[in-house]
């Protein structure tokens, strides 16, 4: 009766921060472009878009270009923004995190950690879509006139 138990499940496509091509993979299966290239250091790095916007996934935590441990999107503009607008942003979205960089410009980014581990397609397109939500989110922030209304 419990050998029904012991059958092999169909495995999953999966998701991997080690294994840079799964990533755009599943970009690619998602409808994102994905360009897969490599930073200064050697590691990975791939660039897409969301949202009608370009931004970068930047694989972290490499051990010589390879073995990476987890992955960061991120993108920027030049609209400006202050401590106070990123901060009140900030409090009410609690996935990603967004700041003014050294010139003062807007810029917003969110982890995946993978610890080494797999991550299903389906909830990377799931955190693809968060990302995506956000990005459309943090635009219309940025893009909104910072004058008091009268």
């Amino acid at each position: 009766m419990g050998l029904g138990l012991l059958a092999p499940i169909p495995s999953q496509a999966q998701v991997r921060s080690t294994d840079p091509q799964s990533v755009v993979k599943a970009l690619q299966d998602a409808g994102y472009k994905a360009e897969l290239s490599k930073d200064s250091d050697g590691d990975p790095v791939i660039r897409s878009g969301a949202q009608g916007y370009r931004y970068t996934i930047f694989f972290m935590s490499c051990e010589k270009g390879s073995t990476c441990g987890d992955l960061q999107f991120y993108a920027g503009w030049t609209n400006k923004l202050s401590a106070e607008r990123a901060n009140a942003w900030t409090q009410k979205h609690r996935f990603a995190r967004v700041y003014s960089d050294g010139k003062g410009e807007a810029a917003i980014e969110y982890d995946l950690n993978f610890e080494d581990q797999q991550m299903s397609t389906t909830l990377f397109r799931k955190n693809l879509e968060l990302w995506d939500s956000l990005v459309g989110k943090f635009v219309d922030y940025i893009n909104e006139d910072e004058t008091p209304k009268k």
